[in-house]
């Protein structure tokens, strides 16, 4: 693709988009694999809507395939999530594929999948078992106050090594062993 345009694309700069077609850039360029469209194919990807409506105006084809099939400048606004892009396209006469007509409600917006993660709607299809929220393992932690008694008992081993080895920073040492002592 004409280097200037593709840095316009992805820079964002409207104006150095136009200027770029306006000396001659090909708006239909290929890409490696030789599917035709790249520039709006790029612009849907990267999400400015002016270089989109720009280069439609120009004549850019909507449906342009690619290797996933048809509708490729659509499917790429979909999988960079730019959900505006996708209504502007179908607006301007885009079908959405088949096979991403799920993933879209009536609106063009694409459903919300962290309100799934918030219930118990059970395991993904092809495991046996379910697990509910309350089955569900939780680490619990909980406070303690020891007496002076127990403290001495507890870590005793540690602070006889403690007091025997004096330390620059004996308070900071000091506790190093008892979380050593804790954690062991």
């Amino acid at each position: 693709m004409n280097s200037e345009l593709r840095k316009a694309i992805e820079q964002g700069s409207l104006s150095a988009v136009m200027l770029a077609l306006d000396a001659g850039a090909e708006i239909e360029h290929a890409d490696v694999h030789g599917d035709r469209g790249l520039p709006l194919r790029l612009a849907c990807f990267k999400g400015n809507a002016d270089i989109v409506v720009e280069l439609l105006r120009r004549g850019a084809d909507i449906r342009s395939p690619n290797a996933h099939g048809a509708g490729a400048p659509i499917r790429m606004a979909a999988r960079a999530r730019h959900d505006g892009i996708v209504r502007l396209l179908i607006e301007h006469g885009a079908e959405l594929p088949q096979d991403m007509k799920k993933e879209f409600t009536d609106t063009g917006e694409r459903r919300k999948r962290g309100e799934r993660r918030k219930h118990s709607y059970g395991p993904p299809k092809g495991l046996k078992e379910r697990r509910r929220m309350l089955d569900r393992r939780v680490t619990y932690v909980r406070e303690v106050e020891l007496s002076e008694f127990q403290w001495e008992t507890y870590f005793s081993q540690s602070l006889t090594k403690m007091d025997a080895e004096p330390q620059p920073d004996h308070h900071a040492e000091k506790a190093s062993l008892v979380f050593e002592r804790i954690r062991d």
